[in-house]
């Protein structure tokens, strides 16, 4: 019984699409319409739109994307002396401040385009031409990698050593007692804030630092130290990505955590 219901459910379906075939083979067969006059574009105006791009050679550092920039100014200061504030266009005194941090040939590491954005702070131009924050977090990992090798290369500080409360003993080895040294030292103890802005002001990075502080009678409340420390990491991330890990280990080591005084 319950097959014949299948049976004669089938044979209704069967009829069905039979019915609206033709219906779905016209509507498949239609043509579509042409794309009206109005919404076609001409060769002339794109030849003209690629001429314009290819014309324009000046680079991203030196101005402000034109599709960036709103037709009102909307950034307004309580105290029109904040808006005075000009920072370094000279990519001589630029290169100057790459070769006091990097040595003799420091200048020639990265592209003229890395070398000003590694520089750049987000509050510079509203971040519109671009901000090194990715590249300070690259290095930022590659200063405290560094700075923890150096930490443990030293000889084990008997100060370090701790007892365990369990009185447990555990394994002994004359290359894993330096690692106790990170118990009372920090890589941020090497390479923090107040070691990278000293670093950074003796090679006159912070004349060269592009940025727009809150107030430009009081840099230090404007946050100078963390903008400073932000192109010091920027400039060491841009040579890892640039060069690679071990290029950028030994620029490291020997154009920065050997000019930090030890404590």
């Amino acid at each position: 019984m319950a097959l014949q219901q299948c049976r004669s459910s089938l044979l209704r379906s069967r009829s069905t699409v039979r019915a609206l075939l033709p219906c779905a083979r016209s509507y498949a067969t239609t043509t579509a319409t042409e794309t009206p006059e109005s919404f076609k574009i001409s060769e002339s105006t794109e030849s003209t739109t690629t001429t314009t791009t290819t014309t324009t050679t000046e680079p991203r550092w030196s101005r402000t994307p034109a599709g960036m920039k709103a037709p009102l100014q909307m950034d307004f200061a309580k105290n029109p002396r904040n808006k005075v504030w000009a920072v370094n266009n000279d990519p001589a005194r630029l290169d100057q401040m790459y070769e006091r941090l990097l040595g003799q040939g420091g200048s020639k590491m990265l592209p003229e385009e890395l070398k000003w954005l590694a520089v750049t702070h987000k509050s510079f131009d509203q971040g519109r031409r671009g901000f090194n924050d990715r590249l300070a977090l690259m290095g930022r990992m590659a200063l405290d990698v560094e700075a923890v090798k150096d930490i443990v290369s030293k000889p084990a500080d008997p100060k370090a050593q701790q007892t365990d409360e369990f009185d447990r003993q555990a394994f002994q080895h004359p290359k894993l007692t330096p690692v106790d040294n990170l118990n009372i030292h920090n890589a941020r103890d090497t390479v923090g804030k107040a070691q990278l802005t000293a670093l950074a002001k003796s090679v006159g990075l912070d004349n060269t630092v592009r940025w727009k502080p809150r107030s430009v009678n009081n840099l230090e409340s404007s946050g100078a130290e963390v903008v400073l420390t932000g192109a010091v990491m920027a400039i060491v991330g841009a040579i890892t990505l640039q060069h690679g890990s071990a290029v950028a280990t030994q620029v490291t080591r020997e154009r920065i955590l050997a000019r930090i005084p030890k404590n």
